[in-house]
This record gives structure tokens, sequence and C-alpha cells, in this order.
């Protein structure tokens, strides 16, 4: 290479940098403000052009679609490709309302450009979408007009065309539905751009017309699904059934190493090869550990890891099957990389967060076999969990995950998800969110242990429950109601007890006699219950099954030690079946 060649090399290195920054800038700045210093930047043109086509996108939402019209007008014609793809797509069908959408958007950022670029590059899919809104008739110079002549339109007394979805006035417009609104857009719209194909070339009008009388729209719509695909690729948005590899469990000693050279150097600035998309740079924050072994490791293997973290999040979209129709969309994939991450570096250092051990990772292993880690983390809990509930005491009777509680059902909800995910209460505004860390998995593990005992000793308890018939049942209502019927002398069913009885139940459990002593009384008694039903020695019982009875005890002590045993009433004590008093209850003999 000469040193001429050097030299312009070193200049536009030093220009896409400086452009980089900018971009950079724009993207993580408000919204009115970014539309301001790209309409004011001394080349908006250039400056839009340069933007990767994900930048470009979630500016276009984040800004908002029909504010970001003057930007789509500078946009290179594979920037409106781009937005196409993941705009009109659900799946592998084409959604015509927002074709209709994201047509309308174009049209008005330049619509000569458009219509111009569409019939030649994109014939098939403006025909399609023209098939799919409109009828046409091409009448012969000896023929008649169509016989409801009134609801066709024509330009040339040779080509007439309607809209069948065609409904009510414009002018109640306000009133109408979004649904209806998208179906007066779609004729509006397409009125306006035949007309103006017209206006451009009537021969291409006409060619127009007559190719789109004769569309195959299933054929058209699965080949530019295809080609939609391939371009997405590139993007890194695989296939769902490929994408789906991003979740494969990888063990540690599985997990293949960068090459020494790929760890350590920066390959040559390609001026043919464009920098990867930052959109999601300013929503890496926090204080977890990936976050902080990024803000130390040094700017150019951050900008080696910005590409690794493109493709792992458009892996995620494709996976999750994300409809990409928002900034939230994105934000959602990001996050989730991020937790995952953050779990995996976790995971790999054995619940060491030292930010200088995670940059070894990072530096030793790439970031989607970091991701595999943690996702392994979270896959292990779902299969041990359906594993037990195949076998469970629960399934074989066919009770609903109700029954386990609110907190034991959010645990195991999240793990029957086909994507795990931690039950967060709403401790941080959420009921459910991503795992994040190894103290995520302990939790969850904890809980899924005690589930797993409790069910156990409740097949062990051998309860009736065709004899449940009112109420609501979960395994405290169950517990609680068999240990009470057994200290009452009462038949052991789930029939609900009388208020009458229970209130001599509820005196001797919340007796003041010796208050440091009452709840060790409480839970010793409950414990030498079980032993009695279950044939357990108190030894037997596991860690968590203690765990769960302490945490019963808990709750009633509580929820009821200051309750009067005089106003007992059943509505307000749901953790026993009860009844209000006047019922006939035998009790054993």
């Amino acid at each position: 290479m000469t040193e001429n060649t050097n030299y312009k090399l070193a200049n536009i290195q030093k220009k896409e940098l400086k452009l980089r920054g900018l971009r950079h800038e724009i993207l993580i700045c408000e919204s009115e403000k970014a539309l301001d210093m790209i309409l004011e930047s001394p080349s908006p043109a250039t400056l839009v052009q340069s933007f990767p086509d994900q930048d470009l996108y979630y500016l276009m939402h984040k800004i908002g679609p029909y504010d970001f019209i003057p930007i789509l007008a500078m946009a290179k014609s594979e920037q409106w490709e781009y937005i196409l793809d993941v705009e009109t797509w659900d799946n592998d069908r084409l959604d015509l309302d927002y074709m209709t959408k994201t047509f309308d958007l174009l049209f008005q950022a330049d619509p000569k450009r458009l219509l111009r670029w569409v019939i030649k590059k994109k014939p098939d899919l403006f025909e399609f979408y023209l098939f799919k809104n409109m009828e046409i008739v091409v009448r012969e110079h000896d023929e008649l007009p169509p016989e409801d002549f009134d609801d066709y339109i024509t330009i040339d007394d040779k080509f007439y065309f309607r809209f069948p979805k065609k409904t009510g006035d414009t002018g109640d417009r306000d009133e109408e539905l979004p649904e209806q609104r998208n179906n007066l857009e779609a004729w509006e719209l397409i009125e306006k751009m035949v007309k103006a194909v017209a206006q451009m070339d009537l021969s291409v009008y006409h060619g127009l017309l007559l190719e789109t009388a004769s569309v195959l729209p299933a054929e058209t719509e699965e080949e530019h699904f295809r080609l939609k695909n391939m371009r997405l690729a590139e993007k890194g948005f695989l296939p769902a059934h490929e994408a789906l590899g991003i979740y494969q469990p990888a063990k540690l000693t599985s997990l293949g190493k960068r090459p020494e050279k790929d760890s350590f150097t920066l390959e040559p600035f390609d001026p043919d090869i464009p920098l990867p998309p930052q959109f999601f740079s300013q929503f890496i924050d926090g204080d977890d550990l990936f976050v902080k072994s990024l803000n130390l490791l040094d700017p150019e293997f951050i900008l080696h890891l910005e590409s690794e973290l493109a493709a792992l999040i458009n892996k995620i979209i494709s996976a999750d099957k994300i409809k990409l129709r928002s900034k939230e969309d994105l934000e959602k994939a990001i996050s989730k990389a991020c937790d995952y991450l953050n779990l995996g570096l976790e995971v790999i250092l054995k619940g060491e967060k030292k930010p200088e051990l995670a940059i070894g990772v990072i530096r030793e292993y790439f970031l989607e076999d970091i991701f595999r880690s943690g996702s392994r983390a979270s896959i292990k809990l779902k299969t041990k969990a359906f594993n037990w509930f195949r076998q469970s005491f629960m399934n074989k009777n066919d009770l609903p995950l109700s029954f386990l509680g609110e907190t034991y059902l959010g645990v195991i909800g999240g793990l029957f998800l086909d994507r795990p995910l931690y039950y967060n209460s709403y401790a941080t505004g959420k009921l459910y969110r991503d795992f994040k860390s190894i103290s995520d998995i302990i939790v969850t593990s904890r809980a899924l242990e005690q589930i797993i005992a409790l069910d156990k000793v409740l097949g062990l308890i051998d309860a009736d429950i065709n004899s449940f018939e009112q109420g609501v049942l979960t395994y405290k209502t169950l517990i609680l109601t068999l240990w009470a019927k057994d200290r009452l002398k009462l038949a052991p069913d789930l029939e609900p007890i009388d208020t009458s009885i229970f209130k001599n139940f509820f005196i001797a459990l919340f007796s003041k006699s010796d208050p440091l002593q009452s709840h060790k009384i409480q839970l010793q008694d409950l414990i030498l219950w079980t032993s009695e039903v279950t044939g357990m020695n108190e030894t037997d019982f596991e860690k968590a099954f203690s765990q769960v009875l302490l945490d019963l005890i808990n709750e009633l002590e509580e929820e009821y030690a200051l309750v009067d045993p005089e106003n007992i009433d059943p509505r307000f004590i749901p953790h026993f079946l009860l009844r209000k008093k006047g019922g006939i209850q035998t009790p054993n003999p």
C-alpha cells in the first residue's frame, strides 16, 4: 500500500469516526434535539445516509415516524428497504395495514422517488399491495363501462379501478375506529400514488395496472419473504429456527475461545465495511458486572464488541419473534442481552463480581458464548421444574398451578414459559424480568426446592381432594385445615370448618400464656401433626419443607395474632377453609 493510499485511508477513517461520534450523540439525546441536530448539520444528507440501518430505524421511532419524514427524504434506498423489511411483515405474512403506514411515510417523504424505486426495484411487492386493496377492470374500445360505473375511478377511460374496502365518509374520520382509519388511509394513499404514476408516465401507469390485475399473491408473498430473510440475515437477523441456537445451553468447557489476534488487536480500518450500529449503547447502564467491565475496556476493543453485541441482539429479536414496531421492542431485546451476559459472566466466574476478572472473560470468550452460559443456568431450572411436575402430586390430582399460592405460582409460572423468567413480584415495577445474576438463580432454585419438597409431603398426606367443594384450595388451606381438623377431632376431609368450632383452635393457636414461646409451640405442633399423618420422623423432613412450615406459621402470626376470636369471619381468613356458624360437623369417633 502506497503512502498516498495510506493518507487517503487515514482521512476516510478520521471522517467516519467523526461521523460516528456525531451519530452517537444524536442517538442518546432527546428526540427534538436529535431532529434539530440532523437538520442543522453542515451536510444533513451525508449524515443521514451514514447511519447504519438499525440506528436510523431506532431513531425514526424515537423521534416519531411522521416527524421523521424530512429525514426519510434524505435516506438511501437501502435504508428505506430495511424499514419496509422490518415494519411490514408479521412473521411470514405481509401486514397490509403496516404496508399502508410505511408507504405513506415514504410517499410523503419523496413521492416521485418512491414510485420510481418501487416500480423499478420492487414491482411485484407494489403490485401485491395494490392487488390486495383494489379491483381493476380494463375496458376495450368497443365495450361499455362497468355496470356499477359510479364506484370506479378512471383517468383515461380505459383502466377502471375501485376499492372494495372503502367505507364511510372522510368527513367522519375522527370518529372512526383505528381499524377503519387504516382502511381509509389505504384507498386514499393508493389513489394518490396511482394518479401520481399516471402524471409521471401514462404508459408506466398502464403497465402497472395491467400487471396488478394478473398478480399471483401467494407466489409473490413467498418470494418476497425469501428475499427479505436473505437481506435481514446479512444484518444478523437469522430465521427464527436458526436464531434459537442463541439459547442453546453451553458449559464452560465447551466454549470456543477467541483467536489470540482477535482478542487484543484491532483489524485494519476498511472503508467498505460499515461501522456497527450504536442504538443499544444508551441502554447499557447500571452497576452490574457486565456494565462495570465494559467501562474498563479500551475503546478499540469496545468498537470490536459493538459488532458482536449488535449481532447478538439481532439473534434475540429473531429467536423471540419480536415485532420491531417501536423503540420499546428494541429496548426489550437489548435488556435481555445485557441481563444474560451479566448472568453468564457471574456463572463463568462462579459468583465472583470483580470487573477486572470479567474483563479477562470478555477478552477470552465471544459474547454469544457468554450469553449461552447465562441461558444454561435458567434452562437448568426450567428443566428441573418440568421433570418434577410430570411426576408430581399436583399433576396426578389435576390441581391447577394456583394451588401453589401466589409466590410459588409466580416462580413456577416464570419457569414454565418458553423463555424462563425470574419472578420479581413487582419489586422493580414488573411481575417478571429476565434472570440477570446468580442471586436470581439461587432465589428461584430455593423456591423450586421448597415446592418439590412440599409436593412430596402432600403426596404422603394423601388428602381426599374430592371432598373439597367450597372456598379456595391451596397448599396452605389444605395443610392448615387438615391440621386444625385433627386437633379439633373432626373428620380428615376438606369440608369447611364451622367458625364456632374453629374458634377453639384459633384461641389455642394464638395463646398468650407464654408470648416468647408461642411461635415455637405452634411450629412444633404443626411439625408433629405432619409427622403423624405422613409417617415421617421430624429428622426426615427436608430443610426446604421445614422452611415451608416455618413460613406458614410466620404468616399466621403476622395476619391473625391480633384478631379477636369473636370476630372470626371466613371472608378474611383465607388460610383455612371455614364457613359461617350453623353448619353441622361431626367429630371423629
